[in-house]
């Protein structure tokens, strides 16, 4: 047995209805732990000052690590009161308190800086990873993100440091790593039924930005998808988006609706991380833009979502950001750089959809499994 890793997140518990988010450190938790390592899904979760919100987030939590095997590999530490920089009275463990201990021999995977130095300090070692490559690195010009101050720094932004990527990195040195999936957890699934839709879950707005050079880079999926949406006028096969609209957003909704695209609720579809799963594994693929700023960024970004519909073997159609430079030419994951490239990828997949979804499990097992990634993030962080 390795010595313990713990996966840090602040991003699930706090987030309840999303059914996706919650694969992000869960597919490092599965993967470390068949790597033989002592793993440990390390959430904390900060009050937002109502105290029957934070019950409901809480008791979400712990009923869907209870549904998925890993709450006795799991601890949530509740803050209530104070704030991330200043966390106030100390925490509430919800789970078994004295894997604590293991802290001051362990590895900590900060995934996305979730926790600041202070809280830190316990751990013997930490390696900050990266979600957001691009967007990240220019956040850190402004605010503190916990580059320069961990012990290894990776990044799921493969293309970062090239020729046509215009992101600074400075000093930092990355380690590139693809995201990850737990091939167990995603089991190659057999075709849908005919009616499917090729489908994506998303937020349409979250109102963030990043700057460099005078230049805006636009991290909403609004300003992404607007361009395809004619996309469904081209093509015969169904697409949908579960996105989180408004009710009061009625001209976008209208906007969808014209342009032919199916607009699913996400809380309905994929509101707990067994829908999110059932939501990929029914649908016929994943057809998706990317935020305008992982375009415009050329950092190499790929979706931790997109690589669950690969291993249920379904062919996926996404934006090009650059990570196309780094993977093998698939059948299964085409990318596109405007509307005639999208139509075009969509009409190849559909051409011999059969072979598109083999070769979408033959790229998750290859290139995106766990059993592949986590070894190189094991070798970066020296265990």
């Amino acid at each position: 047995m390795r010595l313990p890793v713990f996966v840090g997140s602040t991003f699930v518990a706090q987030y309840p209805e999303g059914g996706g988010n919650f694969w992000v450190p869960l597919q490092w938790l599965l993967g470390l732990r068949d790597a033989g390592c002592d793993a440990v899904w390390y959430e904390l979760l900060w009050t937002r000052g109502d105290a029957a919100r934070d019950r409901e987030c809480i008791a979400r939590f712990l009923r869907h690590v209870a549904a998925l095997g890993v709450a006795d590999r799991t601890l949530l530490l509740h803050f209530p009161d104070g704030t991330r920089d200043a966390p106030g009275s100390p925490p509430i463990v919800h789970g078994d308190a004295g894997l604590l201990e293991r802290r001051r021999d362990a590895l900590l995977l900060n995934l996305a800086n979730s926790l600041p130095a202070p809280l830190r300090a316990p751990f013997a070692r930490s390696a900050l990873l990266d979600v957001d490559p691009g967007t990240f690195q220019l956040w850190a010009r402004e605010w503190d993100m916990g580059v320069g101050s961990h012990d290894v720094h990776c990044t799921i932004g493969m293309h970062l440091g090239a020729a046509d990527c215009p992101i600074p990195l400075g000093d930092v040195e990355w380690t590139r790593l693809w995201p990850c999936v737990h091939l167990p957890s995603w089991p190659a699934q057999p075709p849908p039924a005919r009616d499917a839709a090729y489908t994506t879950v998303t937020q349409w707005w979250n109102d963030q930005y990043a700057f460099l050079d005078g230049e805006t880079y636009d991290c909403n999926k609004r300003a992404g998808f607007l361009p395809i949406l004619p996309l469904a006028a081209r093509t015969k096969a169904r697409l949908e988006i579960a996105a989180n609209l408004h009710p009061d957003e009625v001209e976008d909704r209208a906007l969808l609706a014209a342009s032919g695209w199916r607009l699913a609720e996400p809380a309905v579809v994929a509101g707990s991380p067994e829908a999110f799963r059932r939501y990929v594994q029914a649908s016929r693929g994943e057809v998706s833009a990317a935020k305008p700023a992982y375009v415009k960024a050329r950092a190499g970004w790929v979706s931790d979502r997109t690589i669950c519909y690969l291993a249920s073997g379904r062919p996926c159609l996404v934006e090009a950001t650059g990570a196309e430079v780094h993977l093998p030419v698939s059948a299964g994951l085409r990318f596109f750089a405007s509307l005639d490239e999208a139509v075009d990828g969509l009409r190849a997949i559909e051409g011999d959809w059969t072979g598109a979804a083999r070769a979408a499990r033959r790229l998750a097992e290859d290139v995106f499994a766990a059993d592949v990634v986590v070894p190189q993030l094991l070798r970066a962080c020296g265990r």
